[in-house]
């Protein structure tokens, strides 16, 4: 009985841990630690209810006029606070994550000059070069009290056994029941040297640098001498980080009973070795997109040539890891600046969470949501970084929904297998054998590799040609590829993951011991292909012409491994292709305990409604909409042995589960897929009466033509924020009272609806479509919706009228562009209901 009960117990606690991270965690920003127990007690039973599975801890700057209730970092007093934040967590089913320090990056008052980050500089006199180096002066960013000072070296293993040795004091014996430490994306400006590197450097080169202090004078490689230490001289920056800082902080992570999340992006370094040094791979969905999904819209004040665009080939980065290493949760920092303050929808989220599941992404983590004392007046506490998603925010009451559609989403996510049959090669040295930026180091920053960095390249073509014609790739480093084992003429990484080919893009440098297992690879039978050329050289100064020698006698080995068109040779090999990928749609491919999972978005406008085919052998096919919590088992039509058709209806802006079963169920019932038939534009004479909303409500009107109620009410209505009732009467004829769906259109911003006194559901993402059965309808009827707008209009009133809630130390407070936040000449939002709404019967 005991054994039972004992099995029991991990059972429960296993099925606890997957409920809490299936759920969406949220950045939990403690804005001068000025938190209160009863403030945090309430918080967090309302996250609960909202549908969190947890809040990740970060202190930060605070706030002006609450400076007697500051907690300094690490206090005992804070201390005392995380304590009894914890313990509430847990009530209320919350994990709780913390960052090793305040704001970002690592850093803080225990920090000397001597730890701190430095940078290098070359001086020439006479011929002669002297290497200095000196700290970069650097502070933490947006610090908390008691956690200012300087950010320390990230290339100094002893001083980053020094900065954690802060936290072994404060915590002491006790053991907080935090369930990861994070760290959060490198962003050590300027740091570029440390005071052992010359030493480090010739541990790992094998040479001496300080032979070549010319070379680290120049501000770009020329000759090929130069370009060969410049790549040493940053493979060895990758070293440092992957060895001496990113495995320093997470082993001392693990003695304290604890897992890590790591956002490696922004590193010099090879990001795919430092992701898989972490439990959790995390990496960032950073700004606006725009998809041809009718009626999305993005922020026109959004800079794309500063940002540049969010895409899933980045957020692949930290998957791509996962898949390799087996690791199985893949987070990710999202919604960073996806609007502006008080301008972002639930129908701006949906999209960039889909896509952000399409790149391999299953742990949501919401950017974020800052602590405010309860009774806070609007606006309330906020976090300088757009998106807000607490209690003050506009689309709180509808957040649930979003949470919940998460949930559903990432249960099956992280309860699947990877399922992607080719390694895409990261060439990482064509980059290194350059001098780099500013500060003479290559960051790869998830802003910048979309516009000008490596995913702007023959490499980022390549990602892109086989995303489009439906391959799926894993991404995979030297280090990772040769941990690889061969087995069967595929390859099989350390995470127990199988692969079939493996392809090398344009590249010019390659490490001779990496061509060399390319070169076993593609003996034992592994179809192996570089894009359009062979690379020329090896990387490494030391003893370079015995080793380009090696180098070259390989390459003689692999001319028939290059492909000019590397779709056909795929095609050739019989890598599977998914051929719904040709028709517009976004998906992701994996394996469960039934057969094979694919999530299916359509993030743009080409695919409505069709057969679509699927690359695999299956018995059976389910289709799950997540959203609407509806399911419906489709025709299967076998093409051939690993190709089956199925009907498919997904408009754009939707998405879907599809399962395929190995086994066909027993009892299944075969639905057909409901096909458009009469549009019905509803006409007549719309109620419009404002209920809740601040700081004025507007007075009701009437309307036969929808359109914003700005222009349509008195002149408080372009200062409302809240919500107002819409009310029709409509008359079908009988032979129109059949099953369907309400289009409600151009939607600002979410909508609750009923149907003859029946509550049809919250809406909130596109397309704005509510589904209804027969029963529903008669011959007269009555339409409500309630409609919620954004807190822009409200925003403009209270800076019109010099309403002082920019009270903010360090960033206060500013808009999408970092220019001082000020609405007062923001033109009013558009809301309520835009355009006609239209009765959608089924043929």
């Amino acid at each position: 009985m005991k054994r039972f009960i004992l099995f029991f117990c991990l059972i429960a606690c296993q099925v606890s841990a997957q409920v809490s991270t299936t759920k969406p965690w949220a950045y939990w920003w403690w804005m001068g630690s000025a938190v209160t127990k009863e403030g945090i007690r309430q918080n967090l039973q309302e996250y609960a209810k909202a549908g969190f599975g947890g809040m990740h801890i970060i202190p930060i700057y605070g706030v002006k006029g609450e400076e007697s209730k500051f907690l300094p970092f690490l206090s005992k007093e804070w201390l005392g606070m995380l304590d009894f934040t914890l313990k509430e967590a847990k009530k209320n089913n919350l994990g709780i994550d913390l960052t090793l320090g305040t704001g970002w990056p690592f850093g803080g008052k225990n920090v000397s000059t001597q730890d701190a980050a430095q940078a290098f500089k070359v001086i020439e006199k006479d011929g002669k070069y002297t290497l200095t180096f000196a700290p970069t002066n650097q502070k933490v960013k947006r610090a908390a009290p008691g956690g200012e000072g300087l950010v320390v070296d990230p290339f100094n293993k002893a001083a980053i056994e020094r900065y954690l040795q802060t936290f072994n004091v404060a915590f002491g014996e006790k053991k907080y029941p935090v369930r990861a430490f994070y760290n959060d994306s490198y962003e050590a400006y300027g740091a570029n040297w440390t005071a052992n590197f010359f030493q480090r450097f010739k541990e790992l080169r094998r040479y001496d640098l300080q032979e070549h202090l010319d070379v680290l004078a120049k501000e770009k490689a020329e000759t090929e001498k130069e370009k060969l230490i410049w790549g040493d001289y940053n493979e060895t920056l990758s070293d440092i980080l992957r060895e001496d800082f990113t495995k320093t902080w997470v082993n001392w992570s693990k003695q304290q009973g604890k897992i890590t999340r790591n956002e490696a992006h922004g590193s010099p370094a090879n990001i795919l070795d430092l992701y898989a040094i972490a439990d959790i791979p995390e990496t960032e969905f950073f700004g606006s997109k725009p998809y041809d999904i009718p009626l999305s819209r993005i922020d026109p004040d959004y800079e794309v040539n500063r940002f540049g665009v969010p895409d899933a080939l980045v957020l692949k980065l930290a998957s791509s890891v996962s898949n390799v290493m087996g690791k199985k949760l893949v987070s990710s920092e999202t919604a960073t600046w996806l609007g502006n303050h008080f301008k972002v929808s639930l129908s701006q989220v949906k999209p960039i969470i889909d896509e952000s599941f399409i790149g391999g992404v299953n742990h949501i983590f919401y950017h974020g949501l800052p602590y405010s004392p309860p009774n806070e007046p609007f606006p309330g506490w906020l976090f300088y970084a757009s998106t807000n998603f607490n209690q003050q925010s506009h689309f709180w009451e509808y957040l649930p929904e979003l949470n919940s559609y998460i949930t559903r989403c990432q249960e099956k996510l992280q309860n699947s297998r990877p399922d992607n049959d080719i390694l895409m090669y990261f060439p990482i040295h064509d980059l290194w054998q350059s001098v780099g930026n500013k500060a003479k180091t290559h960051a790869i920053d998830v802003h910048a590799i979309m516009k000008d960095g490596m995913l702007k390249s023959a490499f980022g073509d390549a990602c892109k040609e086989l995303t489009s014609h439906g391959y799926s790739f894993d991404f995979i480093s030297d280090l990772q590829l040769k941990n690889t084992r061969i087995t069967n003429k595929q390859l099989i990484t350390q995470g127990k993951q199988v692969y079939k080919a493996i392809i090398v893009p344009p590249m010019q440098y390659l490490p001779v011991e990496t061509l060399a297992y390319l070169e076993k690879c593609k003996s034992a039978g592994v179809p192996v292909f570089f894009v359009n050329r062979l690379p020329k050289s090896t990387t490494g100064f030391h003893n370079w012409d015995t080793r380009q020698k090696q180098f070259e006698q390989i390459l003689s080995k692999l001319n028939n491994t290059v492909s000019a068109n590397i779709i056909e040779s795929l095609k050739v090999a019989k890598i599977r292709k998914e051929p719904l990928a040709e028709s517009g749609l976004s998906f992701i491919r994996k394996k469960n305990t039934t057969g094979t999972i694919y999530f299916v978005s359509n993030l743009g406008n080409q695919f409505k409604q069709g057969n679509i085919h699927l690359a695999i052998p299956a018995q059976a096919v389910k289709i799950y909409d997540p959203l609407h919590q509806k399911s419906m088992w489709v025709n299967v039509n076998k093409i051939n042995t690993n190709l089956i058709e199925i009907p498919l209806a997904l408009a754009g802006g939707e998405s879907v589960f599809i399962e395929a079963y190995n086994q066909k169920p027993s009892a299944m019932k075969i639905s057909p897929v409901k096909t458009d038939g009469e549009k019905i534009v509803l006409k007549g004479n719309w109620k419009v009466d404002f209920v809740k909303g601040e700081p004025f409500i507007p007075h009701s009107f009437q309307t036969d033509s929808l359109q914003s109620w700005v222009n349509m009410s008195d002149s408080t209505a372009q200062y409302f924020s809240g919500t107002a009732h819409y009310q029709l009467q409509f008359s079908l004829d009988k032979n129109q009272i059949r099953n369907g769906y309400l289009d409600l259109g151009d939607v600002r911003e979410m909508a609750t609806v009923k149907l003859n006194g029946k509550d049809l559901g919250k809406y909130w993402s596109l397309p704005f479509r509510v589904p209804f059965t027969a029963n529903m309808l008669s011959t007269s009827n009555k339409l409500e919706i309630e409609v919620t707008n954004l807190s822009a209009n409200r925003i403009r009133y209270l800076d019109k009228t010099g309403v002082n809630w920019k009270k903010f130390y360090d960033t206060n407070m500013v808009d999408i562009r970092y220019q001082p936040f000020n609405a007062a000449n923001w033109q009013p939002v558009p809301s309520g209901l835009l355009s006609p709404v239209k009765l959608v019967l089924e043929k």
